[in-house]
């Protein structure tokens, strides 16, 4: 972010606040509200739609129609191109830098305030006197707890004493100078983050935060350690969630800077930035039936309807998609969501005719998808009917993802049918994809819209890599398919190593597996490893295991390792290794299916059954490669592998 002449401290701590606070998913929900879900889009769409934005239409820090057009500015002057989940992180950058400047804009004004306050811990009633005639009192000045804290400094200053003459003069100024606005409480916020050790310290001072001796009514004294935690946690959640503030207390206390694990906790989540689904708004509920007529009739009505099923409401998509029983069901109604039309008029579009109503999701540029046989797996779910679009796409996402030719990401799972262009693409995306990885002109991926609509364009897809034809040669059975589908194997990377207490082959570990928590393993690598080997290392987890207790403790999941003469004196065991530059909590492909798809729809009560089928079939190849059915399991950045170790089990 640029500077705009405010402190060093300021601009350090500007991010960590952006993507720790609700700030950063505020501006990602809002711009997907604005769109509706029409993304990826250009950024000049969401420009215009933010532009016409009013008071209310967005929720959060803009719901300020200023924030609003300020954004809009900020993202044509920007050079970013594209609103996608690739640029999410960008877009809220973008929004840092408009924040900036709303803040520079507040502190000038509240530094010309602050000059005219008395000295000492002023009152509420002596910051009003001085404000404009006739000004009302901002709300962030009326509740801003600091200042309300001169009621109890002035009846006893040793128990309640003040903070810094300069953190009181600048935050009472900021709370007045800022307005109605969202940017009130952002800008206070980020004044409590700029300013933490003052504001620390001054907390620490205050008498209820003391170090006290045991006694009948203090069961449990603090201690100076305690102090400092409970002290720092107590002024971050002025500025952050409750969540985050124990979170970077926590790491505080074992040696980590403030400013540091603020840092590393935003660049994760920054890390993960997505553009968030679209929400169909609820449809507004009908008025309800005058009372005397309501009671007059509603005998008969009740009679009447009895054993007749209940109508779902509109808008009430979510909660009907939660009660259906099967997957089946479920993706049923999610392709309606995606794509509503009736299955009469999607009948009468695959048939040539015209459908009496509903929305057309035709591909764009009369572009055709080929009539062929429904793809087996994953891909048929999200195969196009006819010449509609595939459900989950918008327009612009038709045209400009990437799929065949990428050498990484979800798109190359997907694959081109005859002459067809991929699910997933429309001729002009295709042809972004080709031009990248072959470096081809744009007239040879045929990308522009024929002349006439019925005209079809011949793609002919690129080669894969070689690494990754050879690692798809033997797809796995459709049975063994399934049930490789519903075990949820990730990379992780151990964080913590130790031995369980009376127990001479267990470690107890601590494995990041990309979620929110480390989860807790007991291992019998104490044969084959030392801690130290074992500490940073990354892993091969099966994380939806039925969580047992092991000497105590509980073992929430398992690590995968190649294993020789598992159980006799000759044992060998060599852990899987995900590829150099894997992310904890990614998932490997086997051939052309993604490991754990259906993961989350599995019952761990069941799941032994699922591993008692998948376990026999996954072994080591020659090359040390872990394999499943003879299938490599490959991630984005190479195959998974073991050390030394050829043809034996995996467990």
């Amino acid at each position: 972010f640029g500077s705009h002449s405010l402190p060093v401290a300021f601009a350090v701590m500007l991010s960590p606040f952006l993507w720790l606070s609700p700030v950063a998913q505020d501006v990602l929900s809002a711009s997907s509200q604005l769109l509706r879900g029409a993304v990826p889009c250009p950024a000049s769409t969401l420009a215009s739609a933010l532009r016409k934005a009013s008071a209310g239409t967005c929720s959060g820090i803009l719901s300020d129609p200023v924030l609003c057009k300020e954004l809009a500015d900020a993202l044509d002057s920007s050079g970013l191109k594209q609103i996608s989940d690739k640029t999410a992180a960008e877009l809220v950058e973008v929004f840092g830098k408009v924040l900036q400047k709303q803040s520079h804009d507040v502190k000038i004004k509240a530094t010309e305030f602050s000059k005219k306050l008395p000295k000492g811990m002023p009152s509420y009633s002596d910051v009003v006197k001085l404000l404009p005639k006739n000004a009302k009192p901002a709300e962030a000045l009326r509740r801003d707890w600091l200042l309300w804290h001169s009621v109890g400094c002035s009846q006893n200053d040793k128990e309640l004493p003040p903070p810094a003459a300069d953190v009181v003069g600048e935050r009472i100024g900021i709370a007045a100078c800022a307005g109605d606005s969202p940017i009130a409480d952002t800008v206070l916020a980020l004044h409590v983050l700029e300013h933490v050790d003052k504001y620390r310290t001054w907390e620490k001072s205050l008498g209820g935060n003391q170090t006290k001796a045991k006694s009948a009514g203090i069961k449990v004294p603090f201690d100076a350690k305690m102090v400092e935690e409970v002290a720092l946690r107590r002024i971050l959640v002025n500025s952050l969630p409750a969540e985050v503030a124990d979170a970077v207390a926590t790491k505080v206390m074992k040696g980590t800077k403030v400013e540091t694990a603020l840092s590393s906790m935003a660049d994760s989540a920054k890390a993960v930035a997505v553009m968030p689904l679209y929400t169909e708004p609820a449809a507004p509920k009908e008025p309800k039936a005058k009372e005397a007529g309501k009671k007059e009739g509603s005998g008969k009505e009740e009679a009447g309807n009895a054993g007749k099923p209940k109508i779902a409401v509109a808008g009430g998509i979510s909660g009907l998609h939660k009660s259906t029983a099967t997957q089946e069901l479920q993706w049923q109604l999610l392709a309606y969501r995606m794509r509503p039309c009736s299955t009469l008029g999607e009948a009468a579009k695959v048939a040539g005719g015209a459908a009496a109503s509903g929305q057309s999701n035709q591909v764009p540029n009369g572009v055709g998808v080929a009539e062929t046989e429904k793809p087996k797996g994953f891909a048929g779910t999200w195969a196009p009917a006819g010449s509609a679009m595939p459900a989950g796409h918008t327009p612009y996402s038709w045209h400009n993802e990437k799929a065949l030719g990428m050498k990484e990401g979800f798109a190359t799972i997907w694959s081109p049918v005859g002459g067809a262009c991929p699910p997933g693409h429309t001729p002009y995306s295709w042809e972004k994809a080709i031009a990248v990885s072959s470096k081809a002109t744009p007239s040879s991926a045929s990308a522009k819209a024929p002349a006439k609509p019925a005209a079809k364009v011949d793609v002919k897809p690129t080669a894969k890599p070689a690494a990754k034809q050879a690692a798809a040669s033997d797809a796995p059975t459709e049975g063994a398919e399934a049930a490789l589908a519903k075990l949820d194997l990730r990379c992780g990377r151990i964080v913590e190593c130790g031995r369980v207490p009376d127990a001479d082959s267990l470690y107890l570990l601590k494995i990041n597996v990309g979620e929110d928590q480390p989860r807790q393993v007991v291992s019998s690598l104490v044969k084959h490893y030392k801690e130290d080997e074992l500490k940073n290392r990354q892993v091969f987890v099966y994380c939806n295991i039925k969580p047992g207790k092991m000497r105590g403790f509980e073992s929430q999941a398992m690590v995968l390792a190649a294993t020789s003469n598992k159980g006799e004196e000759n044992e060998r065991c060599e852990l899987l290794k995900p590829p150099a530059g894997a992310a904890e909590g990614q998932r490997p492909l086997c051939g052309k299916l993604e490991v754990g798809s259906l993961s989350e729809s599995v019952s761990v009560k069941n799941i032994s059954k699922v591993w008692g089928q998948v376990q026999p079939l996954l072994q080591t190849n020659p090359k040390c490669e872990a394999t499943f059915d003879g299938t490599v399991l490959m991630m984005k950045e190479g195959a998974v592998k073991a050390d030394t170790l050829t043809g034996v089990p995996v467990y």
